[in-house]
């Protein structure tokens, strides 16, 4: 029973590193997953190691050669259909492991012309403002020379009101003394 107990941590404690080394290669989420189920996998491992019976515990042994190999034959072609398919799981779980990381791999490189694309968009957008604010900085000064030049004018039109409102009353004062006369 000690070696079975050893044989199941042993188990255990192989799928908790190859779980690590999961995580720590493909990292993040995916990298999680599939640390849980490497883990759960040496796991179930584990338990089904110690929960295991020998073929002394299940039957009665005679032992005579022909009846031992007997015995030994069935447990054999189950460990060895057990491992074959374990081997076809791993198989399979490297080649979604190297799908994964292919997709990661795309991902990154769209990431990168995503990311220099915002980059260069950036820039052309600072560009364009920088633009704008150089022309709104002329307009602004053509506005004021344009508010300058109409004081201007309107001080020379008041100026000339002014004038002409003076000569008015004067006409209007003469026109008087000449109705008054």
């Amino acid at each position: 029973m000690p070696a079975r107990k050893l044989a199941a941590a042993g188990t255990a404690g192989v799928g908790a590193a190859i779980a690590a080394v999961a995580y720590l290669k493909v990292g993040g989420l995916p990298g999680v997953l599939y640390a849980a189920g490497i883990l759960l996998a040496a796991v179930v491992g584990a338990v089904a190691i110690i929960a295991g019976r020998t073929i002394e515990e299940t039957q009665k042994v005679d032992f005579a050669p022909a009846a031992v190999d007997a015995a030994r034959l069935p447990l054999w072609r189950r460990k060895t259909h057990i491992i074959a398919g374990l081997e076809a799981e791993l198989a399979a779980t490297g080649a979604e492991l190297e799908e994964h990381r292919h997709a990661l791999a795309n991902l990154a490189t769209q990431l990168s012309r995503e990311s220099a694309a915002a980059s260069a968009n950036a820039e052309r957008l600072e560009q364009r403002i920088r633009e704008l604010e150089a022309e709104r900085d002329g307009l602004n000064e053509l506005v004021a020379d344009e508010r300058k030049r109409f004081e201007h004018t309107l001080d020379e039109l008041g100026g000339g009101i002014g004038r002409h409102g003076n000569e008015l009353a004067e006409l209007e004062r003469e026109l008087e003394a000449l109705i008054a006369r």
